[in-house]
C-alpha cells in the first residue's frame, strides 16, 4: 500500500514538472512496445546465432563498464567516461548497461555522447549497448534496436591462447522470457567450455526486491534462483547490472553481481568502472566522478 500511495504522488510530482515528451505515463506501468519474447526475435533476425563480433586484445586487458546515464539536455559525465576509455591503450571496448534516455527521441545525444572524435581520443574502440527499461518509453525499442543494437547477444575477447566470453542478456521487463532462457541454457552448455572467463551484462538486477521502478520493477525471486543456479553451475566469473542507481557487490555460488551505481548527470555520486581482467581472474576499479 505504501509503495503505491508513493507511487501516485511521484507520478502526480512528474506530470507537475515535465512535458509530454519527458514523461511516458503509460510506460510508468507497462511497457510501450515489442514484449522480451518479440526483442529476443527480432535480436536473431540482426544476427541469427546473435553473435556481435570479436574483439582483439591481450591476455590482460581492461574494459569500461557505466550504467544509467538517462540523458537528458546535458552528458557531462558520459563524456568523461567516454575520454577514459578512447584514451586508454590497454582497453579494447567498453559496455553501457542501460537507460540510455527516457525522453522521447533522444537516443541520438547518447550515442553522440558516446561517439569517436579524432580531436580529442586517441583510440575508436567498440562500446556495447544494453537494453534498460526506460528504453522502452515512447515505443524507444525500434530506435534502439535500429541504432545502438539488438537487446540480446554476445561477443568474445580473443587474445594469443584463449579468448572470453560476454553475454548480454534482456532484462528490461524484468525477465528473461522463455525463448531467451532456452537459448541461454543451450548457449551456455554448448559453449561455456571453449572461454577462459564468461561475463553476463544486463540492466536489472537479481537481488533487489523493491518493486518500485515501474515499468519494469525488479526479477522474480524464482527467475532469479534459476539465473543464478546456471551462472554457478556454469563457471561464470561476473555478472554485472545497472537499474537501481547504486552500488553493490555480492558473491552467491562464486560468481560475483556488481550493481554499478548511476552515472547519470546530477547523480549524488557518479561512477563507472574500470575492470581489469587478467589469466588470475577479473578486478574492479571503480572510478568516481567529482561533480
Amino acid at each position: 500500500m505504501l509503495q503505491m500511495v508513493k507511487r501516485i504522488l511521484l507520478i502526480i510530482t512528474s506530470v507537475s514538472l515535465c512535458s509530454c515528451n519527458q514523461l511516458d505515463l503509460k510506460g510508468m506501468f507497462m511497457p510501450t512496445g515489442e514484449g522480451v519474447e518479440k526483442r529476443f526475435e527480432q535480436s536473431r533476425q540482426i544476427s541469427s546465432d546473435l553473435k556481435a563480433g570479436t574483439v582483439a586484445a591481450h591476455e590482460s586487458y581492461t574494459f569500461y563498464v557505466a550504467t544509467d546515464p538517462h540523458i537528458n539536455q546535458t552528458h557531462e559525465n558520459l563524456d568523461i567516461f567516454n575520454d577514459a576509455l578512447r584514451n586508454d591503450s590497454e582497453a579494447p571496448f567498453g559496455v553501457l548497461l542501460g537507460d540510455c534516455t527516457d525522453i522521447r527521441d533522444n537516443l541520438h545525444n547518447y550515442l553522440d555522447a558516446l561517439a569517436y572524435y579524432p580531436d580529442r581520443h586517441a583510440f575508436d574502440q567498440k562500446i556495447y549497448h544494453v537494453l534498460g527499461n526506460h528504453d522502452l518509453f515512447f515505443k524507444g525499442w525500434a530506435d534502439f534496436r535500429d541504432n545502438a543494437g539488438p537487446s540480446v547477444y554476445w561477443f568474445e575477447v580473443i587474445f594469443n591462447g584463449g579468448k572470453d566470453l560476454y553475454i548480454t542478456l534482456d532484462t528490461a521487463t524484468a525477465t528473461l522470457g522463455r525463448k531467451q532462457t532456452e537459448w541461454l541454457r543451450t548457449f551456455l552448455s554448448e559453449n561455456r567450455r571453449n572461454y577462459r572467463h564468461c561475463v553476463i551484462l544486463t540492466h536489472t538486477n537479481f537481488f533487489y526486491t523493491d518493486r518500485s521502478q515501474d515499468s519494469s520493477g525488479n526479477m522474480t525471486i524464482e527467475e532469479s534462483f534459476a539465473l543464478m543456479e546456471l551462472f554457478g553451475r556454469h563457471d561464470v566469473a561476473l555478472v554485472l547490472q545497472g537499474h537501481d542507481h547504486f552500488r553493490e557487490d555480492l558473491t552467491y555460488d562464486n560468481v560475483r553481481y556488481v550493481i554499478l551505481g548511476a552515472i547519470k548527470d546530477g547523480s549524488e555520486t557518479p561512477e563507472y568502472l574500470k575492470a581489469e581482467v587478467s589469466p588470475d581472474g577479473i578486478y574492479l576499479n571503480w572510478q568516481i566522478i567529482s561533480e
